[in-house]
């Protein structure tokens, strides 16, 4: 039968401790290692001639807020909310296409008559989400971030026309 010591029965447990250690840091960065994949594909689907001018270029933001629940909702276990930031750039100009010019070649003039008034040509917008609270029962739906993503942008677009 075999004696041990008690400090070879420390010295014995303290290699297996880390060696113990040693595979559980082992396991846990190779077995449980996060991966991601991101996968995009870019395809160009339509070129065109575009004859438009852009006169004013405003800069918008606001803060947009979507609230959804029901009257009796005591513990908020059907009720969503979201808070988020609208950054927009608003070009606003001319359509040459609505314009009728005609070109004098022998004075070499070019002359635009009938010119209509600035509309909006482009909305560029960015959201940054503030705050996503979803009930137990009710979460938010993709069809549902694309409506409030629509209603935004209408939002901004609303604003700007305002501001003509």
């Amino acid at each position: 039968m075999l004696k041990f010591s008690f400090y070879q029965i420390i010295l014995i447990g303290a290699i297996l401790l880390v060696f113990g250690t040693g595979v559980w840091f082992w396991a846990k960065k190779s077995l449980f290692a996060k991966s991601t994949a991101e996968n995009t594909t870019i395809m160009l689907e339509k070129i065109k001639t575009v004859t438009k001018l852009i006169s004013v270029e405003g800069q918008f933001s606001e803060m947009f807020d979507y609230k959804e629940s029901y009257e009796y909702d005591f513990l908020n276990l059907f009720s969503k909310k979201i808070i988020l930031r609208v950054t927009a750039k608003v070009s606003v100009g001319y359509d040459f296409e609505k314009v009728n010019i005609s070109v004098d070649s022998i004075n070499k003039t070019v002359t635009l008559n009938e010119l209509p008034q600035p509309e909006v040509l482009s909305i560029d917008h960015d959201l940054d989400y503030y705050d996503i609270t979803q009930g137990t029962f009710n979460k938010f739906t993709t069809d549902e971030y694309n409506m409030i993503n629509k209603k935004a942008k209408e939002s901004i677009a609303a604003k700007a026309k305002s501001n003509d």
